[in-house]
């Protein structure tokens, strides 16, 4: 199938690697900001769809590189130094950015690796309260993990979450 690239060149008016940048950075973002991207370009999309009523797949795809050149603009726009910035429009951008920025910490917070040698240590507690009552150190409680389960774990580590749930 065959493209009319004129179609998007008209409409972002950007280079092709100022759209491969703007490409790269959604997809970096987490879902929330990429559901705004894909939002705004909805909404972009009925502005333009009749003036090219025939490419219609050449219009999605342009308004979507507008809608990401949009809210880079959004991100910088308050960096440059303008004695005539609207209090309100401020106030708006000043908003999003704020749900932005939830959005990403939250969808940090989601990558997070769970603690894999906690909850492997938490297998073998009851073997390491008996040890305990016998009168182990975790040095030693570590030692015997490694030789009779094959699990290296350090003593400190194992001292840390025996005073966590003894707590």
């Amino acid at each position: 199938m065959k493209y009319n690239e004129k179609i998007t060149k008209t409409i972002c008016q950007l280079p092709e690697p100022k759209i491969d940048k703007l490409l790269h950075w959604h997809a970096k973002q987490p879902v929330e900001i990429r559901m705004e991207a894909h939002k705004l370009a909805s909404d972009l999309f009925y502005q333009y769809r009749e003036k090219y009523p025939d490419n219609k797949n050449e219009v999605r795809y342009s308004v979507f590189i507008l809608a990401l050149k949009k809210m880079e603009h959004f991100d910088n726009v308050l960096m440059k130094k303008n004695p005539n910035h609207d209090l309100k429009k401020i106030r708006k951008i000043t908003e999003m950015k704020a749900d932005r920025f939830l959005a990403r910490e939250k969808a940090k917070e989601k990558r997070q690796k769970p603690a894999k040698k906690k909850d492997k240590l938490l297998e073998y507690w009851e073997e390491i309260e008996i040890l305990r009552k016998k009168g182990f150190s975790f040095r030693k409680i570590s030692n015997f993990l490694k030789t009779h389960h094959h699990f290296e774990i350090h003593g400190a580590y194992i001292e840390k979450i025996w005073k966590e749930l003894k707590n």
